[in-house]
């Protein structure tokens, strides 16, 4: 009871951390000064077959921006998306390998600190939602990987006696993981 009380509360506090600069302190400004950078740069011009052209009218050849281009306030910008980008991605990798070896250890299955190694962290959810442990080659085949990774998410929930909806919260943005994994490991 108290581990699904401090889950469902680091869940709705890493939603409010993670919105909390969007709504308090948005900065709009650096973002339509890079929009219309972009927009004075560019040149549509016709070519002889009257196909359009865009061309930027500071630089001979068609290349992408760098980082070294861009304004101070541009780099500033970019520079807070990324950090905020990386520290979402660790806090999401910690919490999803952490309650999946929650989980691993209410199923019983053997080593399941290997849900912090990467590739094997794949090997644990398909032991945990009792397939066999080659699936884990399907995972590195195209196409296959993506319904293999639905079945291997619906089933997960059965083998804890839970219903198989609960693999549809991965379908939410930005909180299904928390809650999906969240809900399984502490529940």
């Amino acid at each position: 009871m108290v581990w699904r009380r401090i889950s469902l509360f680091l869940i709705a506090l890493f939603a409010v951390i993670g919105l909390q600069h969007f709504v308090v302190e948005p900065s709009f400004s650096a973002s339509s000064s890079l929009s219309n950078t972009i927009a004075s740069s560019s040149l549509i011009t016709k070519n002889n077959s009257d196909h359009l052209i865009a061309q930027d009218s500071n630089v001979d050849s068609p290349n992408l921006r760098t980082y070294d281009s861009l304004s101070e306030e541009e780099k500033a910008l970019f520079s807070k998306i990324i950090l905020f980008v990386s520290i979402f991605g660790l806090v999401v990798y910690v919490f999803s390998c952490f309650c999946m070896m929650k989980i691993a250890d209410k199923l019983e299955i053997p080593n399941s600190w290997l849900a912090w190694i990467p590739i094997a962290q794949i090997w644990v959810m398909v032991r945990a939602a009792g397939k066999p442990g080659w699936w884990l080659i399907l995972f590195f085949v195209p196409f296959v990987n993506f319904v293999i990774s639905l079945i291997v998410l619906f089933t997960i929930p059965t083998s804890l006696g839970k219903s198989s909806l609960y693999g549809l919260l991965t379908f939410i943005p930005v909180l299904g993981v928390f809650l999906y994994f969240g809900l399984l490991a502490f529940t």
